[in-house]
């Protein structure tokens, strides 16, 4: 059996109604072929999604 992977990473969008009427919107990219392309395609999203409003604090 030949495994196949995807050529470029596949990003799917979703928002969804919570029960209290709020709503959620989910990003989703797959297919990255290494953890490292991963943890960089969560470091890019922070910065243009987040900013310095999601910092990592640490907890004392």
């Amino acid at each position: 059996m030949t495994e196949k992977t995807a050529s470029q990473p596949i990003i799917s969008l979703v928002h969804t109604k919570s029960d209290d009427g709020t709503y959620t919107a989910t990003m989703t990219v797959s297919g990255l072929p290494t953890e490292q392309q991963a943890v960089a395609a969560l470091d890019h999203m922070e910065r243009l999604f987040c900013g310095s409003e999601v910092e990592q604090k640490e907890i004392q």
